[in-house]
């Protein structure tokens, strides 16, 4: 199907020949038929070098051929959206025609994807109808408007586009049937964690190593395939792969040991990002984990309000309590145990951790250290010495990347030993050690471990505005969010996936501290409800207008932003 562009839009771009960029402006707010789809310029840029001017472009699935299988289930519009979006950005991507002009001229885009299936609000499905935000560089030579220029972008580079990514008779239908099924198999992996216990589940032959330690791709050469050791592996039943065979995570203490370069990181990554969904072709599609999973690391330097730190530290020099503990750079040691604290408060059933990036102080102190120093001098109770009560009195799994420290043999329920990327249950060789030499360390803890409470944090000092704007809220990439000013830095929030999810979360804080006025919900339940009204009322609800670039965090992100805030 050839579109059309409008005569009238052509009339209005002709006759803005020769005048200054700002007359585009003109634009602003008309919507027009390029049938079969409805176009509106929703912002139009004021300047060549600004951001590029925002449309929103709606089309009708059915009246244009899409069958209502691929739409009639929320799983199903995800799966769409995420197709078309990745669609668009590979077509725009190989488009060879080049405008001509100044700045950001000629620029097209559309909200670019990662390697996870994510609610974005690049591309939403309602009703039938793909509402679709694309962004278009109107062209300038100078400040000058190069109209001849612009009724090519729209003709040559943007209409092709959209027919080729968006319209039936160019796309695959069975691409788009294999990435409902991906999506459809997740759904029901993750509902069989819930039904089995699991906390996670690896299917054999997923492909775990990724092409560089700054790259999500999956690794192409001699890469080796996921396999199910003996004695932990199970069937389970999805829709459409039918039975696949993997490895479960039972909810309980799991320990992934083994020599350097042996895969324990990229197991427990690919574990921590399946929180998500993957695409398919990613190696990681048929891993899932419980969605709540928290990753914790050592943070040195993070701030932290009134937590109660007291089943991990005791008495500290300057601290007057630490029932009530409060600092604007925690340790690395106390910053892992706030980050444990804090996951359970959001409601985390899975931690994880790799003693790579934890605080070696909190998680052991062997019998040398101990008869050295003396409990009554160290106020740390290392993770060792609360595992086992952590996950029975909060129901809570736990799978840690252990290399260097056989006293967390102890607690385990489970070993695995990665051997050149290949696991191995070694439970029994394990715990027959444990017999063979017992430890002489002592366990440092003298009281139970405090109830987790949920915490609610004043908003009223956290200001959104700079100057004369009433909200500012900025990301870079995904290692700080500017809240007005200011900086709350987040690069060690390892589960992010997308920049547009940390932007989400400046404005679910935004919602919060409105709702605090006339609400005395914890942070938690208040977070729980901002989302959910967002589920209900759509993405882009929690801002005055759909950006194209919003993705949905999950609450753990959220409120690990806000307690961030110094």
């Amino acid at each position: 199907m050839k579109i059309q562009m409008p005569s009238a839009l052509k009339k209005l771009i002709k006759s803005l020949k020769g005048r200054g960029y700002k007359a585009y402006k003109e634009l602003q707010g008309k919507s027009f038929e390029f049938s079969p789809f409805t176009v509106c310029f929703e912002h139009v840029q004021g300047d060549p070098f600004a951001q590029p001017t925002r449309l929103s472009v709606s089309l009708d699935l059915g009246a244009v051929g899409f069958p209502a299988i691929f739409f009639d289930t929320p799983t199903r519009c995800l799966a769409l959206e995420d197709f078309l979006l990745r669609e668009l950005n590979r077509n725009i991507k190989t488009s060879s025609v080049r405008i001509k002009g100044t700045g950001k001229s000629g620029v097209i885009a559309v909200q670019a994807v990662g390697q996870s299936i994510l609610c974005r609000s690049g591309a939403r499905i309602l009703g039938g109808k793909l509402n679709l935000i694309f962004f278009a560089g109107l062209p300038a030579g100078g400040r000058s408007i190069l109209e001849q220029e612009c009724l090519r972008m729209f003709e040559e580079a943007i209409q092709p586009v959209w027919a080729q990514s968006l319209l039936p008779e160019a796309l695959n239908f069975s691409r788009i049937e294999q990435a409902i099924a991906t999506l459809e198999d997740f759904s029901a992996l993750q509902m069989a964690l819930q039904e089995n216990d699991w906390s996670a589940f690896v299917s054999n032959g997923s492909l775990l190593p990724r092409s560089g330690g700054n790259s999500d791709l999956p690794l192409e050469e001699q890469a080796v395939l996921f396999q199910a050791p003996e004695g932990l592996s199970a069937w389970v039943e999805l829709p459409h792969a039918g039975q696949v065979q993997g490895m479960p995570v039972p909810k309980g203490i799991n320990l992934i040991v083994g020599g350097g370069f042996h895969g324990k990181s990229a197991l427990l990554k690919s574990i921590q990002s399946a929180i998500h969904p993957h695409v398919h072709g990613d190696g990681r599609e048929r891993i899932a984990t419980v969605s709540s999973a928290v990753k914790v690391r050592a943070e040195d330097g993070r701030p932290v309000q009134d937590i109660d730190l007291s089943g991990f530290m005791g008495d500290l020099p300057s601290v007057t309590s630490t029932r009530h503990f409060s600092t604007r750079s925690a340790s690395g040691s106390t910053s892992q145990a706030v980050n444990i604290i804090e996951a359970i408060e959001s409601g985390a059933e899975f931690l994880l951790m790799d003693e790579d990036t934890c605080a070696t102080n909190f998680m052991i102190r062997d019998a040398r250290m101990q008869a050295l120093i003396h409990t009554d001098m160290e106020p740390i109770t290392p993770f060792l010495d609360r595992a086992e009560e952590i996950h029975e009195k909060f129901g809570v799994g736990i799978l840690l990347v252990m290399g260097g420290c056989g006293d967390y043999f102890e607690p385990a329920s489970q070993v695995i030993a990665m051997e050149n990327f290949l696991p191995r249950l070694v439970t029994e060789e394990a715990k027959q050690i444990v017999q063979a030499e017992p430890g002489k360390r002592v366990k440092e803890t003298s009281q139970p471990f405090p109830t987790v409470l949920k915490r609610r944090r004043d908003l009223r000092a956290v200001d959104f505005s700079r100057g004369r704007k009433e909200i500012v809220i900025q990301t870079r990439g995904l290692s700080s969010l500017t809240l007005g000013d200011n900086e709350v830095e987040t690069h060690y929030l390892e589960q992010l996936q997308e920049e547009g999810q940390l932007m989400v979360c400046g404005w679910i804080l935004h919602r919060l501290k409105e709702l605090q006025v006339d609400s005395d919900l914890s942070d938690v339940k208040g977070l729980k409800k901002i989302i959910a009204d967002m589920e209900t009322e759509g993405l882009a609800s929690i801002a005055p207008y759909n950006t194209g670039l919003f993705v949905l965090p999950r609450l753990q992100e959220a409120l690990a932003v806000l307690n961030r805030i110094r």
